[in-house]
C-alpha cells in the first residue's frame, strides 16, 4: 500500500510538473512572436510600471535565492515532508514554470514597438527564433534533462532512490562555451520580428542576468569539481565561442 502511494505520489508531482512546463513555453513563444500585444495586464500609467518591475525581477530573484541554501528549505514546503528534498528538482521546475507564466501573460503592454518586420522578412526573425529555441533544448538536454525539466525529482521517487545529479556538462555546446543555456535564453528573447518596448525591456534585463547570473553557478561548480572545472574554464570560454573573440 504504501508503495503505490508514494508511486502515485510521484505520477501526480511529474504530471502537475510537466504539464505547467508545457503551458509556461507555449504563452512565452506567442508572446515573444507577438511582442507582448496579447498578455492580459490591464493596468496603466504608474501601476503598469510597478507591476512590470515585479514581474520582471520576479523570475531572476527567485531563480537565483531557490537555489542557495534557505531556497532550498523552501523548495521542500511544497511537497511531503518524507519526500521533500527528493521532490526539490520537480518542485523547483514548477516554480519557475509558473514564475514565466506569471512574467509572459500578466505584463501590461505599453503598446509601442522598437521594431515590426513584415512579411516575407519576419519569416526569417521566426527561424531565427525557432533556431534559438532549437539552441535552448539541446543544450539543455546536454546539461541533464532531468534536471532541466524537473523529471529527476519525481522519477526518483517513483523509482524508490535517491536522485543522482548528472555530471559536470561538458560535451556538445558545453565544449563551445560554458554558458549555451543562458545565451541560447537570450537569443529567444531578441529574435521577435514584433520587437515591442516592452519585449526590449525584458530581453535587454534578462540578457544582463543570463551573462551575470551563470557566475554563481560556476562558484558552486568550482567548489564542487575543484581542478577539473579549473581545467575545462581554462579550455572553454565563458559567454562567447572563441571565433567571435577573435574577429573582435
Amino acid at each position: 500500500m504504501m508503495s503505490l502511494r508514494y508511486k502515485w505520489l510521484a505520477i501526480f508531482y511529474g504530471l502537475l510538473c510537466h504539464g505547467i512546463f508545457l503551458i509556461a513555453g507555449a504563452i512565452m513563444f506567442f508572446t515573444i512572436l507577438t511582442g507582448f500585444q496579447f498578455s492580459v495586464g490591464a493596468f496603466e500609467g504608474f501601476s503598469a510600471v510597478a507591476i512590470n518591475f515585479i514581474l520582471l525581477i520576479q523570475f531572476p530573484a527567485g531563480h537565483s535565492f531557490l537555489l542557495s541554501e534557505r531556497g532550498l528549505k523552501v523548495l521542500e514546503i511544497f511537497a511531503p515532508k518524507k519526500y521533500a528534498k527528493t521532490l526539490r528538482t520537480t518542485v523547483y521546475a514548477t516554480i519557475a514554470s509558473i514564475q514565466l507564466i506569471l512574467l509572459f501573460s500578466l505584463w501590461n503592454f505599453s503598446g509601442v514597438f522598437i521594431w515590426q518586420i513584415e512579411t516575407p522578412a519576419n519569416v526569417f526573425m521566426v527561424m531565427l527564433n525557432l533556431l534559438s529555441w532549437a539552441l535552448l533544448s539541446i543544450s539543455s538536454i546536454q546539461a541533464g534533462y532531468k534536471v532541466q525539466t524537473g523529471s529527476l525529482g519525481w522519477t526518483s521517487l517513483y523509482q524508490g532512490k535517491q536522485p543522482v545529479f548528472p555530471d559536470m556538462p561538458h560535451r556538445g555546446l558545453f565544449s563551445i562555451i560554458r554558458q549555451p543555456i543562458y545565451l541560447s535564453f537570450s537569443l529567444v528573447l531578441w529574435t521577435s520580428p514584433e520587437m515591442s518596448l516592452d519585449l526590449f525591456i525584458v530581453a535587454f534585463s534578462y540578457s544582463l542576468y543570463c551573462y551575470f547570473g551563470p557566475m554563481f553557478k560556476e562558484r558552486r561548480f568550482q567548489k564542487i569539481y575543484g581542478k577539473r572545472f579549473s581545467e575545462y574554464k581554462e579550455r572553454v570560454p565563458y559567454y562567447m565561442p572563441y571565433i567571435f573573440r577573435r574577429v573582435g
